[in-house]
């Protein structure tokens, strides 16, 4: 297996190879360009897939530079494998893109899907937009998986801190104003934790802004925490995502309240957890849990025996299997 990655983000490790358990790992430097067009980087995409010979070629999201490797090496007679893990054109209408950059690049996307031999799909509604677009697609749901952790936190003996784990567009900053008071009216010596890129960040009662932390303090804030709360607005962007740090409270046994809204309900419910409907709902879930450290700990240990059918390890024998039906 060979993963190949264009330094977009972190430049200085261009041209860094490694073998990772495994894995051939090549850090490819887009070279010199300009607008957004970076021609060396075509041709070292080429040449490395071209020295590689894959029996599939599996890419991510598909658009700009991988789209067109892809497009390339299906037009060789290739196999490939699209894999989605966002509504992309939901990001470039947030991002106010022009409309013709994001018409270029919803046609790219739409031809790959049509063309492809099979897509990942991280959520089930990029699952269904697949369906939409190409009814006879072969599709898998694949959407992230736990951590391997090696035992749950515990959880019935942490104080009433709520973990608050935000990027900002994925969550609903009305409903947080609206909860937040109301648990602290019930459970006055209740912390608000907030963790992720959010700015400006709410000013709210009996709560801390920790901003981006490093794994370790986001793990060690994470297993102190009573609960996690999760509030995610009901957009297409929200429901396409498959949110990862839901999955990290699962993994460690933190209590997950949150409202049923895309992956945020399908994951916690696959996770032994019951999805608020509404506010009312998630409010009542949320002050039982900080007054009743029992009940936290059966949530907890209920999460930890789902655990193994959430695990990366499972994610992989299933992508696995249905990569063998594709010979």
């Amino acid at each position: 297996m060979q993963l190949l990655l264009p330094v977009w983000d972190c430049p200085q490790e261009g041209g860094f190879h490694a073998n990772v358990e495994g894995v051939r790992l090549r850090a490819l430097q887009p070279g010199i360009g300009f607008k957004g067009l970076f021609p060396r980087l075509i041709g070292l995409l080429r040449q490395e897939v071209l020295a590689f010979a894959p029996d599939m070629l599996i890419v991510s999201k598909g658009l700009g530079y991988a789209g067109w490797i892809m497009q390339w090496w299906l037009s060789q007679g290739g196999r490939a494998i699209l894999d989605l893990d966002d509504d992309e054109r939901a990001w470039r209408q947030r991002q106010g893109r022009h409309a013709w950059i994001d018409g270029w690049f919803t046609r790219q996307e739409l031809q790959l899907i049509r063309r492809a031999s099979g897509v990942l799909a991280a959520s089930t509604a990029l699952a269904d937009m697949v369906q939409r677009v190409a009814p006879s697609q072969r599709v898998l749901y694949l959407p992230n998986g736990l951590p391997p952790v090696p035992e749950r936190a515990a959880v019935e003996h942490n104080p009433p801190r709520v973990l608050f784990l935000s990027r900002g567009h994925d969550v609903h900053e009305h409903a947080l104003r609206r909860i937040w008071p109301a648990i602290l009216a019930q459970v006055p010596d209740a912390t608000l934790v907030l963790i992720g890129g959010w700015s400006p960040t709410p000013r709210l009662p009996q709560a801390m802004d920790l901003g981006w932390l490093e794994l370790d303090a986001y793990i060690q804030a994470l297993r102190r925490s009573a609960l996690a709360l999760f509030l995610p607005p009901d957009t297409p962007l929200v429901r396409a995502k498959s949110p990862a740090r839901l999955l990290d409270c699962l993994a460690h046994g933190v209590p997950v309240v949150a409202l049923d809204v895309g992956e945020y309900g399908a994951l916690l419910r696959a996770g032994g957890g019951a999805p608020a409907p509404d506010e009312p709902t998630l409010l009542a879930q949320a002050i039982a849990l900080l007054k009743d450290a029992k009940a936290r700990g059966r949530w907890s240990k209920r999460a930890s025996r789902h655990a193994p059918a959430l695990s990366w390890d499972h994610r992989a024998a299933g992508l696995d299997a249905w990569l063998m039906t594709q010979n």
